[in-house]
């Protein structure tokens, strides 16, 4: 019997090569059996970054601060969702597609997720932020979705009060299916957050976690 096919879109982070998740995903994959999984890893184009001094990189927008005051690339965020949504979009309508993001890659799976034509089986957001968050719109129709927020407690590039943030933002919106977990680990992604991951993959053990 031929196995049903799952999609994971993982995005990378800042500086990153397109296929640094990809490993992830294959573990993901393999814990989770039952399902032929095909995953994509996009590549961030080349540009500037504000916040590095200017420094062209793999960037999918400008990035100026991480503090919720700081001013934010929103036509460059909205240029990259757009470019994540239609890739999902295009994908076979029976197949269930998660999308993960790590740190700015979260940024754009979380805008990306915002404007889908289409369910979303999960959302994983990784050690990331929600850049003007007051601004942020989730849509009705995603109240239901699993999101899983990991971050680390010593995350130094990426405060864990910003994962907070982004938590309440989402809750407040009406998220109600928000996992929302702490490691101690510092801007990256360590095994017990992996195992954890897969777990939420799993249906029988999708929960809500206060």
């Amino acid at each position: 019997m031929k196995q049903p096919t799952a999609h994971w879109v993982l995005l990378h982070g800042l500086g990153a090569e397109p296929d640094d998740l990809r490993p992830v995903g294959q573990m993901l994959a393999a814990l989770v059996p039952g399902m032929a999984w095909q995953i994509h890893t996009p590549a961030a184009p080349l540009a500037p970054v504000s916040l590095n001094g200017g420094w062209v990189m793999p960037s999918w927008f400008d990035i100026y601060g991480i503090e919720p005051t700081a001013a934010v690339d929103e036509a460059g965020i909205a240029a990259a969702a757009a470019r994540v949504a239609a890739l999902i979009d295009a994908l076979p309508p029976d197949e269930p597609v998660w999308l993960g993001g790590f740190s700015q890659g979260g940024v754009v799976a979380l805008h990306a997720a915002s404007r889908l034509r289409r369910p979303l089986a999960g959302l994983a957001l990784l050690s990331t932020w929600l850049p003007n968050a007051a601004a942020f719109v989730w849509p009705a129709d995603g109240a239901a979705w699993p999101i899983f927020v990991a971050h680390g407690t010593q995350d130094d590039i990426v405060p864990v009060a910003a994962a907070e943030r982004l938590v309440t933002r989402l809750r407040a919106l009406g998220a109600t299916a928000v996992r929302a977990q702490n490691y101690p680990m510092a801007h990256q992604i360590c095994p017990e957050e992996l195992g954890d991951l897969a777990a939420w993959l799993a249906p029988p053990a999708r929960s809500v976690v206060a």
